[in-house]
């Protein structure tokens, strides 16, 4: 876990924030329980047409590609999600 919450901070922060995502938080779960710790990681952009773009800048950034084979090395799974905001509201 601290070697893939350091990879973030040394190296992920960097290259999502010069792609242009913004970094929301990081968190992970309780090593506490004895089951087996998930780190999540939120980052945010306005769109999907900025996300293809951040993506794009990813792809042509060499930085990314050491840090992507460095954290799935460190990793035994994933997923991505992509969530909107939802409108909530009380019915009476």
């Amino acid at each position: 876990m601290e070697g893939y919450l350091d990879l973030v901070r040394t190296m992920g922060m960097a290259i999502m924030t010069d792609a242009g995502a913004t970094f929301v938080s990081a968190a992970t779960t309780s090593s506490e329980v004895g089951e087996r710790i998930h780190i999540q990681v939120v980052w945010a952009f306005d769109d999907f047409v900025h996300w293809n773009e951040i993506r794009k800048n990813l792809v042509l950034d060499p930085r990314y590609h050491e840090y992507g084979s460095t954290a799935a090395s460190l990793r035994v799974g994933g997923t991505r999600r992509f969530f909107i905001p939802a409108t909530l509201s009380l019915s009476s």
